[in-house]
């Protein structure tokens, strides 16, 4: 008589350590990770028991943010129209403004103003140079 020999199955690996395993790696690619945060906006805001300063008219920069439509409005300067942010940008930077260290920047933005463009205006006045900036929200 002839005997037959079974054939083996293939073994097969257990794969419910493998769940363990890639949280594991998870957890170690997390912890050894670097992440990098991004600079938020830098303000310095007044000291809590300060006095307010009292700063003369010509040295106030307004400037109105209303839906994309921005205004800029100096005593010496008068009134600025501008159809987008762009325009208030290249304008802004074409402008001499001596002494700008002593100028303030007052950014008004009303409730149809998107974040986005208060934004902007805010960082293209930083990028001008204006230490002193104040945002104020118009009802």
């Amino acid at each position: 008589m002839i005997q037959l020999k079974k054939k083996r199955g293939l073994e097969e690996i257990s794969a419910s350590s493998m769940s363990d395993i890639a949280f594991l790696l998870l957890v170690f690619f997390m912890v050894t990770a670097v992440f990098f945060v991004k600079e938020g906006l830098n303000i310095q805001l007044p000291r809590k028991n300060s006095n307010p300063t009292l700063i003369l008219r010509e040295n106030i920069y307004e400037i109105l943010v209303a839906g994309d439509t921005v205004k800029m409005r100096n005593k010496a300067l008068g009134n600025r129209d501008y159809k987008d942010l762009k325009e208030f940008r290249k304008d802004l930077n074409d402008i001499e403004i001596p002494n700008i260290d002593e100028k303030v920047a007052l950014i008004k933005t009303t409730g149809e103003t998107k974040y986005g463009n208060m934004l902007d205006a805010l960082s293209a006045v930083q990028l001008r140079g204006f230490k002193q900036v104040s945002v104020k929200r118009l009802k």
